[in-house]
């Protein structure tokens, strides 16, 4: 064997060790035994699959409940408002739907059992916590999911309530992709959310940096002081300013306070491109303070 021959064996060899020992730096378990690496890694497997989709339009929506534990919210029964919001829930027969104000997981049940073909969604949520996702299960498989304290009462930003931080990383059966999603609640002090918002952003960057992102809820404040965060500097986009199709676009979705302080911001993957299709406010009567915001986002390899 020659030289030549040996230094060509001998560097092939060293990239082997070094892919494989990339391959192995594993992150956070998951339920099903894997982790934030190997999920990460989904699109690009993807990527490789023969007949494998290359497309799909997601439909979300997200709503800020109302204390849907125990507020009526002017119905008769807690179960007629779970009926209602269930009723305008199902209507869109969303992939994912961005729950705040569930506060527990028997409220998001209450409202889930009562939508259209109730056993295709599936509640995901987090001790403490009272935000909620509903994913559609003939759409997604659940791959992780977490849950974390991003604000204190009374902590160094003036938090007025605890705020928890759910993350759910779900792999979307039809394009085999990973993608992230975070229902948002943050608190209504502007410095606490502020930094609640890129508390939220910083884990995504450091954990899922290569998949697409979605952060749907109520962020208790108005766009200028959401968008002079973190989200707007590592590339996240607003639905409502971004989508090619609005309808009741410019509604407020606060009537109360007359504001806009609901939004669904996402971001592209490593892999896939992201875009909103659609941006809706609906206006329909509800049982809760708040107005539901309809959003379709179009992944595209």
């Amino acid at each position: 064997m020659t030289s030549l021959t040996k230094r060509i064996i001998t560097a092939f060899l060293t990239l082997v060790l070094l892919l494989g020992f990339a391959a192995c730096a594993v992150g956070p378990e998951s339920p099903s035994g894997g982790s934030t690496a190997e999920a990460a890694t989904k699109p690009a497997t993807a990527e490789s699959t023969p007949g494998t989709p290359t497309a799909a339009t997601l439909k979300i929506v997200s709503l800020n409940a109302q204390n849907a534990d125990y507020d009526t919210s002017g119905e008769a029964t807690i179960e007629a408002k779970y009926q209602k919001l269930a009723d305008a829930l199902g209507a869109k027969e969303p992939d994912l739907i961005f729950l705040q104000e569930c506060n527990t997981v028997f409220a998001a049940e209450g409202i889930r059992a009562r939508m259209p073909e109730a056993s295709k969604y599936a509640v995901v949520s987090g001790e403490g916590a009272t935000t909620m996702v509903i994913y559609n299960k003939d759409v997604f498989s659940l791959f992780n999911q977490g849950c974390q304290k991003i604000g204190e009462k009374g902590d160094e930003n003036g938090s007025n309530y605890e705020r928890y931080m759910v993350w759910v990383l779900l792999i979307h059966k039809e394009l085999d992709a990973a993608m992230a999603v975070v229902p948002v609640h943050v608190d209504y002090a502007t410095k606490a959310c502020k930094a609640q918002i890129n508390t939220i952003v910083a884990y995504l960057k450091e954990n899922y940096p290569a998949v697409p992102t979605i952060l749907a809820g109520d962020f208790n404040a108005e766009m200028g002081t959401v968008s002079a965060t973190s989200l707007a500097t590592e590339g996240y986009l607003d639905a409502r300013t971004t989508a090619t199709e609005k309808i009741n676009g410019d509604e407020k979705t606060f009537p109360e306070k007359s504001q806009i302080i609901d939004f669904v911001w996402y971001k592209r993957g490593q892999f896939f491109d992201a875009t909103a299709t659609k941006y809706e406010v609906i206006t329909d009567a509800l049982p809760t303070d708040h107005r539901p915001i309809y959003t379709e986002i179009a992944l595209r390899k």
